[in-house]
């Protein structure tokens, strides 16, 4: 499996979707109530809140997600883990037309 195919497969895992590479990141951007708009935009949005950053730039930003999960850039990121403390996705798909976002309980 390329790394490409590998952070899909994390994303799907996630969100529980099998779309194209881009509708599955960006049901995991609707998971983590991003606000719509283009790709990439949502994408550097996702990653400054996961990093708890504010990168301007979307490859200074994958490349500084990649390093924050043990890879030395974005192209070399194969599967990684999605939160930490601040952000665990948690999804009900029971019922497609009401799926939603639901915050981690506090420890």
């Amino acid at each position: 499996m390329t790394n490409d195919g590998a952070r899909q497969a994390t994303v799907r895992a996630a969100t529980g979707t099998a779309l194209t590479y881009e509708g599955d990141w960006h049901a995991l951007f609707d998971a983590a109530e991003i606000s719509p708009g283009p790709f990439n935009g949502r994408m550097l949005a996702w990653i400054n809140a996961q990093l708890g950053a504010a990168y301007a730039d979307l490859p200074g930003a994958l490349d500084a997600f990649a390093i924050s999960q043990g890879a030395p850039n974005w192209s070399s990121l194969g599967s990684f883990t999605i939160g930490g403390s601040t952000y665990t996705p948690s999804l009900d798909f029971s019922d497609a037309r009401n799926s939603q976002y639901v915050a981690p309980l506090a420890a």
